[in-house]
């Protein structure tokens, strides 16, 4: 989207939002194969993405503004520093026992 001449941040927001459902999904039912419930980790899923997504964001922002790297650099950093933060929760937080 941002080489059709859409800012990087409705880019970022647009792509993210649009996934939010089919990761969680994937990510039950396929990457950990999970058997717990679905409201609890539902929730615990959409926490992951937001402190995921407001990262990415942060990374966004900072690389276009303060650094001034282009708009394709700077989305494939945030989405690297968002890729290992949506991991490490989904993998420690999210898809673990429903005792929380």
């Amino acid at each position: 989207m941002v080489a059709g001449g859409v800012s990087p941040y409705i880019a970022n927001i647009g792509g993210y939002l649009t996934s939010v459902v089919l990761g969680f999904v994937v990510s039950k039912k396929f990457v950990f194969r999970s058997d717990g419930k679905f409201v609890a980790e539902g929730a615990r899923y959409l926490a992951a993405f937001l402190i995921s997504f407001v990262l990415n964001f942060l990374v966004l922002s900072l690389t276009l503004t303060m650094l001034h790297w282009g708009a394709i650099v700077s989305q494939l950093i945030a989405a690297a520093a968002y890729t290992v933060t949506m991991y490490v929760l989904t993998r420690w937080f999210v898809f673990q026992s429903d005792s929380l």
